[in-house]
């Protein structure tokens, strides 16, 4: 009994946060209300404040939804990435961005603002949901030794921050730039990933 009830419970948050996410894409997510993520996931306004007690977390489950769907896909890179380590990056960064872009332009936006407002209750969470990201890009990164890889007096966790911190700069140049495409985007992080890999890679003795 208990198994079902927590199967139905699944179901239930799932439902919610797949048609939150369908709304705040369509209409925005100021424009979206409580009252109308119920009426979409066939759940009374009681039962969703029962599950999420206030927008921003509806919206942080549907982050959170992306961000599991981005982890596997990037767990194919790592169980077979390419031998050089730049190449190897690119795709898994790739990945991070596909998912990211996928998201609205605006629902971006919003994610950012929620994270970074005054008082902001959000921010633990996008930090929680960045971690994840990040280590699997230093996974990714101890896979590779010199000379292959990382020079020998670069630690993985700081070619990490490096890495991923090119990663979220041009995502939110693509989140405030309405002219950059998203080929642009993708192009800017590989790029980005070649350039410090110039400074980052082990040098060939």
């Amino acid at each position: 009994m208990t198994g079902l009830r927590e199967q139905k419970k699944a179901q239930t948050r799932a439902a919610i946060t797949t048609e939150a996410g369908r709304l705040f894409t369509t209409q925005g997510f100021q424009a979206t209300t409580m009252d109308e993520i119920a009426a979409a996931a066939g759940v009374s306004p009681a039962t969703l404040y029962n599950y999420f007690g206030t927008k921003n977390s509806v919206l942080l489950a549907h982050i959170e939804t992306t961000v599991g769907d981005m982890i596997e896909a990037g767990s194919a890179v790592l169980a077979d990435p390419p031998a050089d380590v730049v190449e190897a990056v690119q795709s898994l960064m790739a990945v991070v961005m596909d998912h990211f872009i996928a998201l609205d332009r605006e629902l971006l936006r919003e994610v950012f603002a929620a994270g970074f407002g005054p008082s902001s209750d959000v921010l633990p969470e996008l930090i929680r949901l960045d971690l994840l990201v990040a280590d699997q890009l230093g996974q990714l990164l101890q896979r590779f030794d010199s000379p292959r890889g990382l020079a020998p007096e670069i630690e993985v966790d700081e070619a990490v921050i490096t890495i991923y911190s090119a990663m979220v700069t041009q995502l939110v140049m693509y989140v405030s730039m309405e002219e950059m495409t998203v080929a642009a985007a993708q192009r800017g992080v590989a790029r980005q990933i070649e350039i410090m890999f110039s400074g980052l890679r082990a040098r060939e003795r």
